[in-house]
């Protein structure tokens, strides 16, 4: 929990330094007029649209643990999901392992065995980021060739994984190295769990539901942008969205602070939106998506928390009995 503290405090003190370069760049009354533009009482809508992308993650997650014979109370999956999301703040979100070891907690299944999971997460989320920024790079003719050669190569990394006679003298090459040779049993366990989540049916599906959940997010800045009455369609706010939620997970800085909100506010400058609406609206999509994801990671751990401790409890006095 010390490091977890830390890795936030960090996130919060980059996001601060970002957000006050921001506030002296564009003009901090200009900054005071767009908010008070802004009708927060479509913020809660924005919210439950962050939220909905959550929980059709969660149906991925719960998918693929019951895909691994991993086990888990749905409510404790949920927490521990949620638990998660608190390492949205880690470069590229590789901190979300912590599910790994929630389980472990909880079930006493082994890391390398559910480990598995997460990568394919991972790579699911920006395969499917990537594939909606390729239309609208396409559409719009912008950042084709930042977008196009990076979906060939996460893809060819999918391909590679999924594809046995590629896979597998690769994985036993590294197994003969000694630095990988003790853990080689291991590494071919997790290869096997990746395989299974990697056959094109669950993989497939799977990137349409993250296309589709990223999708409840980017309808939240569509909302935000209507909200301050600009032009922007939903089709654009799909794009913008997705190409600087990529940069951000491409330049692995904690949660994507920086970068993210750098690109996306150029993006809806480039659509003639007043930098200071820019900004607020990109600050605000911030705020009900990577800021709310960690809120409920913060929830998730104190539920999961409280039932462990309350398992452990009932296991001490069947013990004692």
């Amino acid at each position: 929990m010390k490091n977890l503290q830390k890795k936030i405090i960090i996130g919060i003190v980059l996001a601060a330094i970002v957000y006050l370069g921001f506030s002296i760049y564009i003009d901090f009354e200009k900054l005071i007029e767009a908010f008070s533009l802004f009708d927060f009482r479509y913020f809660p809508l924005v919210l439950f649209l962050s939220f909905f992308n959550y929980y059709l993650r969660f149906e991925r997650w719960d998918y693929f643990l019951r895909m691994l014979n991993i086990k888990l109370p749905r409510k404790i999956s949920f927490s521990i999901f949620l638990g998660g999301l608190i390492m949205s703040i880690t470069p590229g979100k590789v901190g979300e392992l912590l599910k790994s070891y929630l389980i472990k907690e909880y079930n006493k299944t082994s890391i390398h065995a559910s480990a598995p999971v997460i990568l394919v997460e991972r790579l699911g989320d920006f395969v499917s980021l990537l594939m909606v920024a390729m239309f609208g790079a396409i559409y719009f003719n912008f950042g084709r060739e930042i977008v196009l050669t990076t979906l060939i190569i996460f893809s060819i990394f999918l391909f590679g994984l999924s594809y046995r006679p590629f896979a597998e003298p690769v994985i036993k090459f590294f197994s003969r190295l000694k630095y990988f040779h003790n853990i080689s049993e291991k590494i071919l366990v997790a290869y096997e769990h990746s395989y299974k989540l990697l056959q094109p049916f669950p993989l497939f599906s799977m990137l349409i539901l993250a296309a589709i959940a990223w999708g409840f997010e980017a309808f939240g800045l569509y909302l935000i942008l209507k909200v301050f009455n600009t032009e922007a369609t939903f089709f654009w706010s799909l794009f913008v969205y997705s190409f600087s939620t990529i940069i951000g997970g491409l330049l692995l800085v904690p949660g994507g602070i920086g970068p993210t909100e750098g690109s996306l506010t150029l993006l809806l400058v480039r659509t003639k939106i007043p930098l200071n609406i820019a900004f607020v609206s990109t600050f605000l999509i911030r705020v009900a998506t990577l800021w709310f994801a960690i809120l409920m990671g913060i929830l998730g751990l104190i539920y999961f928390q409280k039932k462990v401790l309350h398992k452990k409890v009932f296991e001490i006095e069947s013990t004692e009995e």
